[in-house]
């Protein structure tokens, strides 16, 4: 973390990041009006995957724009973190907002770091995968909140 904290901090100021979009107004309410499927399970977590923490947005209180999007990759022992394989899905629809997060990331081994993401305000789902270098892949939906 430590490391990932540092890496951040030397390349991107978030005071500073110019803003892009995330998600536009439009995609909001696309995803906003489509059906929820009650009893959908996501697909479980490969055994060995590498495990994904979400730093950035705090899921467990409101937030502003600008969004950062800071997360850590931990692989098991004996593996490594396959940079290629990171793959993000927005919302029940699940747009794909790979490309806009990794256009404007400080991205490594350790973790992601986007800075300066324009979201609408509302409560947003965003589902994300990573993969090792043995093809295990591991999955995290977090949700949070923008005022």
């Amino acid at each position: 973390m430590l490391i990932l904290g540092l890496f951040a901090a030397s390349h991107v100021n978030p005071c500073r990041a110019a803003a892009w979009t995330l998600i536009s107004k439009e995609e909001f309410e696309q995803d906003s009006a489509a059906p929820r499927f009650r009893g959908f399970i996501a697909p479980a977590t490969q055994a060995g995957a590498p495990i994904i923490e979400v730093d950035q947005p705090d899921e467990t209180k409101s937030i502003n724009v600008p969004v950062t999007i800071r997360l850590r990759f931990r692989p098991q022992a004996g593996a490594i973190i396959d940079l290629t394989s990171f793959h993000a899905t927005y919302g029940w629809l699940g747009i794909d907002i790979t490309q806009r997060i990794l256009e404007h990331a400080q991205v490594n081994a350790s973790g992601l770091l986007a800075s300066g993401a324009d979201i609408p305000a509302g409560h947003h789902k965003v589902t994300l995968q990573v993969a090792d270098n043995m093809h295990r892949v591991g999955m995290r939906t977090f949700e949070f909140t923008v005022i």
